[in-house]
This record gives C-alpha cells, structure tokens and sequence, in this order.
C-alpha cells in the first residue's frame, strides 16, 4: 500500500514538472496537457494550488459557486490569464464547467425578487446618515460621530438582525457600504452595483459594471449636500462615474494600461479631483515560471471628476524596469517592480498632500519606496517625501506555492506591505500619520518632518495576512488596533501572537488595553481561520467594532475593551432578495454605523477562508 502512494506522488509531481516546462521549450509538456482528462487537467492545473496547496487560493468549495462565465473570464482575461494560458479554448470551457456547480438555469439572476416599490422614491438630501467614502473622511480615522447616531454603550447588546441582502452567484462580499440618506450602496463580485434601500434591503436598482468591485463606492455631492453622483474602480482598472439622478454611466476611464493592473483601495474625492491608487495581481500572475517576472509599478493617478480626464499619474517606482537576467526556467526577470498601493488615499487640505502606503518589490533589485508611506502634491502628483519602515523586501506569488518557485527572489520576503491607509490626526498641538503595518508595528510619523518617525509600537506578532491589515480608527486620543496574526510569519518568530484589538495613546504610543481573542477554530482545518481581526474596524463614542477572520462580528467598550456584543456570521440566511444566502470569513471592508443600524459584509473566499455572500443589517429597536 506504501509503495502504491509513493509511487502516485512520484507520478503527480512527473505530471507537474511536464505541465510547467512547457515555455522553457519542453513540447512532450504541451502534448501530455492535451491529452488529459477534465478531472486530472483540473488537478494539475488547478487544484495544486485551489486545494490547499497555496495560502493565496481560494478553496473548491468557493469556487464552485461562482458561474460558468464568471471562471471562463478568471482564465481569459483575468486573474488566472497567466496560469490558463498554455491551455485551449475549449480545455477552458472544461475546465469552467467542471468548477461550477451553478446551472445555467438555476443561477440567480442580478434580482430576483425584493425589488422596491415603484413609488419609493431615492431621498439623498437627509443631513442624518451620510458615509460618502471608505474612511469616514478625507482623514481615514473611521470614526462616526453625528447627531443621529443612537448606538451606545448601555444598548449595543439590543442589536438585532433585521434584514439580509445575497449578492447573487457570489463566494465573498467585500464592498464596504456608503450611505445617502435613506440609500445605501454597495457592489457584488460580480461587478453588479445595487442601490438599497437601508431601512429594508429592497432593491432600487443596479448598474452593471465591467469586472469586480472590490473597494468602497464613493459618494459626490452638489452645492447643496444632495448626492448626485458615484464613483468607483473596479478589479481591471477602470474608474467609473454615475449620475444619481439618470442612473446612467457618465464617463469610464481606463488608468493604467498595464494586463494585471488593477483598483482594490477605495478613490479620494476632493474639490474637483479623484485621487486613485493602483495596484497589480502580477503578485499572482509570478506563481507561473513561465512568466517573465516582473515589469508592473504601482501608481497614484489624478482624474477631473468631471469628464474623468488624466491631470497627473506618478509611480511609487521612477525607473522603467529592464531585464537582470532569468529565472530559474530561463524565462526573463525584470527590476524595479511592484511598490503596488493596497491601501486607501488620505488627503491632507492643509498641506495640499495626499498620503498612501506602498506594498513590497516584486522582484530584484529593491527600491526605497517599497513598504514605505508616500506624500504626493495633491496639485501635480510629485512625490514630497517617502518613509521607508521596511527595506530589502522583495517578494511575489511564487514564494507560496509548492510546484515552482522559479520566480520567488533570492532572500525573499516578509511580505511587510501597507495594506491599511494612513490616518491623519491631530495630537495636542501637532499633527500625526498614524501607519500600521503587516508586520505588527504601528507608527506615528510627523507630516512637517518629511514623514520622521516619532514613535513606533510593536503591537502584533505580525504576518502575511496581517499584522495590522486593513484599518486601524481613532477619536485622536486613542487609536484602535485590529491585529489578524494569522498563520507562520518569517519575522518577529519570538513574539506571541496577539489577535483582537489593542488601545494605544496617541501622542506615545503607549498600550492602554489589549482583548486577545481566543482561537475558536477546528483543528487541522484547510480553511483560512483564525480568530483574529484582518478586516478594518470602525468606532463611535464609546464602542469599538470589529469583525474576525472565523466569522464573528464583535463590539468592545472602547474604555477597556470588555466584549458587549457578539454575533456568529457564518450561518444560512433568508435573504430579502430571494437569492440563497450564507455568511464566512469577515475580511478586508470594516463595519459601517450609522443611526440606529450597523452593517457588515460576511464571506471573503480568499486565502482559503469561509466562502460567503451576504450584507448583513443589524439594528436596535429606538423607540
């Protein structure tokens, strides 16, 4: 029975090593690929990675439920161009409708029921109950406090589920929502922007965009406070704008031409300008060593929001990259590469800056604005200064995966990028950044000083999926850590993990409080779990709340960080839109309160995490 096993392993890595030699000229490669059979071209292929094989994949439970169309164009033009290039057309389709489980007939349609009466009509001009973007403010601190605020201290246990949106054939929801009025907005992965009703979750419509929203839609706003207008990015890069009123596309535009481009933080507006930050899946597309690695640098990007015409682009990364030589394949290696921009845009009226943080070097050699907080003018995009916390950390795809690590640089990693925005606050009588990183340290640098380090505090263990991950929220006197610290981390091995949320001063840095959540996962689980905090949190007098990779969504008093709510997620709903509804994994977008309601995306299907599809509305009874 042993030698039987030894002997299959001996064979699947034969078929392995036949698959990916194929650009390095290895022909029998290509004529063994096209004499498989579906299940085992899916093996090979797909599953080395999609079965557990890579921390980045999404498991075959999540992918089963996305439709036919929605793999195909994964394969075609999207994040697996790379890895199904080598195979045909119709090996494509194959392969799509061996994943998929969904029918052609039986998948949901955008709507199926829910829609709002027709003589409901849209009131965007209510002062109460405004989120226009995905900081809460220009400034990123994420924090709501307005006069219809009912939320507090002595009555957050009262939350109760009150309706459940399903976005329709989706595995993860992670557009965060913004708020009218008595609108809420949001966006499927799919690409489906739906407009809500916030009271009751039915339908007012929707709008169909190229490729997957992943970021916050933004809201603008004419003279009179009205909403009037949309703007968002989607996953291949477009920027879109739509009238509020017509319901119609006012202009798209494409802002960086590069084939893996892509738009995850969510766009600044200010005065008559979109601020964009640009990042790039060639992270992934460096797992295939057939791939010549790496030729993408991140952006930041300026458009007239008006017409969406180009007033300025300037990469975190100034040279063009050119060839150092070749990959273990013999496949071309290109440097400088990556700094891509994760995290959100903060603006800074006062000093007419914008701040962002930059993800690591893709390949070598490295550049100093990797893993570095960058100050753009926010009149003609130059760069103003760069604080680099990180240096020497080149790092992409290929340094996960079990098959071929042939583009994975030498001395590879931390994986230490910037995927939270900067927050801007002010501390007594100065001005502070406050940064934290993947690694688990947080920052307070002096925006006057060229971004000088004033304190730093090493509050989690850190890790690849964070570390601190997605947003941190401050009142400006205390500033709230999530910390995910999930999985094995090349650096700071000696620390304890430290999942949950931390308090720290904000003019010192100093530890207030820690809760440290308790690992409530299976054991020996494939999934991504794990009880700490990646997605962003959100406070408001007097509560901090946060939602946890293992599907929790959890409120802290904000003085002690004692737990005064909690709610399991990943459950099975009925969904207000008649599409089957489940909750996962809470990741990337934060909670939003506003009035009497909080709401909260469930299911994230990446990185091997609970697979879901639900916008969740929690609300107290303020009578």
């Amino acid at each position: 029975m042993i030698k039987k096993v030894l002997i299959g392993i001996v064979l699947f890595f034969v078929v392995i090593y036949l698959i990916f030699s194929w650009r390095s000229n290895n022909i029998p490669g290509e004529s063994i690929i096209a004499e498989l059979d579906t299940e085992t071209l899916f093996n090979t292929r797909c599953g080395v990675c999609h079965n557990g094989g890579s921390t980045e994949a999404p498991l075959m439970s999540a992918l089963k439920i996305l439709p036919e169309e929605h793999i195909l164009a994964a394969m075609k033009t999207g994040v697996m161009k790379n890895q199904a290039a080598m195979l045909s057309g119709k090996q494509h389709r194959q392969l799509a409708a061996y994943i998929s489980e969904t029918d052609k007939s039986d998948a949901a349609p955008l709507v199926v029921i829910g829609l709002c009466d027709e003589a409901e009509t849209d009131d965007y001009t209510q002062a109460s109950s405004q989120v226009d973007d995905w900081g809460l403010g220009l400034k990123n601190q994420r924090y709501y406090d307005h006069p219809d605020l009912k939320i507090n201290e002595g009555n957050v246990g009262d939350l109760e589920l009150k309706w459940v949106f399903a976005f329709p054939n989706a595995s993860r929801a992670r557009v965060q929502p913004t708020i009218a009025g008595n609108t809420l907005f949001t966006a499927s992965q799919l690409g489906t922007i739906y407009v809500l009703n916030k009271e009751t979750g039915c339908v007012r419509w929707t709008y169909q965009a190229d490729a997957e929203i992943r970021s916050a839609l933004v809201i603008g706003r004419d003279a009179t406070g009205r909403a009037d207008r949309l703007y968002f990015g989607d996953f291949v890069a477009n920027v879109y704008a739509l009238d509020l009123k017509t319901k119609k596309l006012l202009w798209k535009r494409k802002i960086d031409t590069h084939p893996v481009a892509t738009i995850t933080g969510t766009l600044s507006l200010y005065d008559d300008r979109l601020y964009i930050p640009v990042s790039s899946t060639e992270i992934l597309s460096a797992a295939d060593p057939g791939y010549p690695c790496c030729d993408f640098r991140g952006s930041m990007v300026a458009l007239n929001k008006e017409d969406g015409s180009l007033i300025w682009k300037t990469y975190t990364i100034s040279q063009v990259p050119e060839q150092q030589g070749t990959n273990r394949k013999g496949v071309p290696i290109f440097a400088p590469s990556g700094a891509p921009i994760w995290t959100g845009v903060t603006i800074d009226t006062q000093r007419r800056l914008l701040y962002i943080g930059t993800g690591e070097n893709y390949t070598r050699p490295v550049t100093n604005t990797s893993d570095a907080i960058m100050a753009f003018a926010l009149e003609d995009g130059k760069i103003a200064w760069v604080q680099q916390t990180m240096a020497d950390d080149a790092w992409n795809g290929a340094c996960v995966t079990i098959t071929s690590r042939a583009n994975c640089p030498d001395d590879n990693g931390p994986d230490a990028d910037f995927g939270a925005p900067p927050i801007l606050v002010r501390a007594g009588d100065r001005d502070l950044i406050l940064v934290g990183q993947k690694s688990g340290i947080v920052y307070a640098l002096d925006p006057d000083k060229k971004g000088e380090i004033i304190w730093q505090k090493h509050v989690g263990r850190g890790g690849t999926m964070g570390g601190i991950h997605w947003g941190m929220a401050t009142d400006e006197t205390t500033l709230f850590v999530p910390i995910n610290d999930r999985g094995i981390y090349g650096i700071h091995k000696e620390k304890e993990k430290a999942p949950g949320v931390h308090a720290l001063n904000v003019n010192d840095g100093r530890v207030l409080w820690s809760t440290i959540e308790k690992d409530r996962c299976p054991p020996l689980t494939l999934r991504g779990c794990g009880p700490g905090i990646s997605a962003a949190i959100t406070l408001i007098p007097g509560i901090v709340f946060g939602g946890t990779l293992d599907g929790f969504m959890k409120a802290y008093a904000s003085r002690d960080g004692k737990e005064l709510w909690s709610y399991d997620t990943k459950r099975d709903y009925k969904a207000v839109n008649g599409v089957k509804a489940f909750g996962g994994a809470i990741d990337s977008d934060g909670p939003i309160i506003v009035g009497n309601q909080l709401f909260i995306t469930s299911g994230y299907a990446k990185f091997a995490e609970k697979e879901g599809n639900v916008l969740l509305s929690f609300a107290i009874n303020d009578n």
